[in-house]
């Protein structure tokens, strides 16, 4: 019962969160941006804190591990983003057979790394959670996704598009995985 108040909580608070999703029709400054992506992330830490149920020792331990993996992924998708910059627009009909081996490895190579990441961040967190409580985290971080581009679309007209202002959530890099 307690868990299921927290959440309708948590709910409550991202719908009071809708200015954070609204967008004008101009490209948001890069505070804007940091001031989205500061919410976000205390959404999510809230979202998981309730899911996983951290006791306060474990909320100790989790959170450092937690920050320094979300870094190294942030840092990988910055990354991953840089690469598909350079082929942008370009469609795989126009490329040469070398330019799209060179997608193909630099595409694996990128799964593999983010793998590693993963799998680093899973073993530093069996010294201070249960292997249930890990699995619970993957299943709260799903969910938090999931939730929030269910409400992204949600909040786009007919069509598929934004609504009278262009409301379409956050911008894509925020949700890039």
């Amino acid at each position: 019962m307690k868990n299921r108040i927290t959440i309708l909580g948590l709910l409550l608070m991202l719908v009071s969160f809708q200015p954070i999703f609204a967008q004008d029709h101009k490209k948001p400054s890069m505070e804007q941006i940091e001031k989205r992506k500061a919410k976000m992330k205390a959404m999510k830490r809230a979202f998981i804190g309730i899911e996983i149920e951290l006791t306060p020792e474990e909320e100790k331990a989790f959170w450092p591990i937690y920050d320094k993996y979300e870094a190294k992924r942030e840092a990988l998708r910055a990354e991953h983003k840089e690469l598909r910059k350079q082929y942008k627009g370009k469609e795989p009909e126009e490329m040469t057979e070398a330019e799209a081996k060179d997608i193909l490895a630099k595409e694996a190579s990128f799964r593999e790394r983010r793998l590693e990441i993963d799998k680093g961040f899973d073993n530093e967190l069996k010294s201070v959670l249960s292997a249930k409580k890990i699995l619970m985290l993957h299943k709260a971080e799903m969910k938090f996704k999931k939730q929030l581009l269910d409400r992204m679309k949600g909040r786009r007209g007919p069509g598929g598009h934004g609504g009278p202002r262009g409301e379409v959530g956050p911008p894509p890099h925020m949700m890039e995985d």
